[in-house]
């Protein structure tokens, strides 16, 4: 399990600049990600893998992560874009199981590997679309099958870009109580903030490329929501609502 640090995080990209203090994530929390579009959420996930670079070092235990191997960081953590595409007709089983690739040093997937593929897939509700081809599921079982593949990587630190995209209700409710369980650290930009005050521990919240907030569950209040999405916050029972 792999700690994440980074001292001043900075990037700019035309008129944006994201502009982040010195912070720390621990083994196993679940941090959800929240704020506008806009805001820097996106971007900072491709800073902290690696996909964007900007001002400031970031550390995995310890680690600077410019110093780490391409193989090494598929050990620690794992991405889940917003978009992902597949280009050829692989089956939903073949996409799930190149989550194993970084565990194989190059051979060919194991029984283990197959088995523990399968095993996923029951487990997520996927089993029944196994052998159908990637690019003829919906909008929806894709991104369950993206995740699975996530998943099935088994790195550190799973970063999750809108998980429950295109989902609905009840595959939602699924995939947050899995992220939930998981002893991964999972981070995750999350627009449904009903869903993240339930499944996860601990937000930061964003707005216009800066930490406006790092808060634990109970610090997620009315007021912090509505100046971070400039709306009207109430809430009723355990919900937030949401009014202009």
């Amino acid at each position: 399990m792999a700690e994440l640090q980074f001292d001043t995080l900075t990037f700019t990209r035309g008129e944006f600049n994201l502009q982040l203090p010195q912070l720390r994530v621990i083994r196993g929390e679940k941090l959800a990600i929240l704020g506008e579009n806009g805001s820097g959420k996106s971007t900072l996930l491709q800073l902290l893998t690696g996909l964007l670079e900007g001002e400031g070092t970031i550390r995995y235990d310890r680690e600077p992560l410019k110093q780490i191997s391409t193989i090494e960081r598929a050990h620690i953590f794992a991405l889940l874009p917003q978009q992902a595409q597949v280009i050829f007709p692989f089956s939903v089983f073949e996409v799930v199981l190149f989550g194993r690739f970084a565990r194989t040093d190059g051979r060919q997937p194991s029984d283990q590997d197959h088995k523990q593929t399968h095993e996923l897939l029951k487990q997520l509700a996927l089993e029944p679309l196994s052998e159908r081809s990637f690019n003829q599921l919906s909008g929806g079982e894709q991104r369950r099958v993206m995740l699975a593949r996530a998943l099935n990587q088994q790195a550190s630190v799973l970063f999750l870009d809108e998980p429950n995209a295109s989902l609905d209700v009840r595959h939602s409710l699924d995939i947050f109580t899995q992220l939930q369980q998981t002893t991964q650290t999972v981070i995750s930009p999350v627009h449904d903030i009903n869903l993240a005050a339930r499944f996860f521990d601990r937000f930061w919240l964003l707005k216009n490329g800066r930490l406006l907030a790092d808060v634990d569950r109970a610090g997620l209040t009315t007021d912090l929501l509505a100046e971070t999405y400039d709306v009207q916050v109430s809430t009723a029972t355990d919900s937030f609502t949401f009014s202009r």
